[in-house]
């Protein structure tokens, strides 16, 4: 039960994080309060899929050619 709390509070912090520093979308939006909802909710889902997109925007650009070599 820790395990599913711990990850639930860090799904939702990540998401309102991104939420809060997103300048187009109104901070009384009913749909963007439930994605945030159904995020925390599914995170075993959600979860790797930030973890990929952080990592995957922290990490510089390689060409797929030179990566190899």
């Amino acid at each position: 039960m820790t395990l599913y709390i711990t990850g639930a509070l860090l799904v939702f912090g990540l998401s309102l994080q991104s939420f809060l520093k997103d300048t187009t979308t109104p901070k009384t939006d009913r749909t963007s309060w439930l994605v945030i909802l159904v995020a925390t909710v599914l995170w075993p889902i959600v979860l790797p899929s930030i973890i990929r997109k952080k990592l995957l925007k922290t990490s510089p650009a390689v060409p797929l050619e030179t990566q190899w070599s």
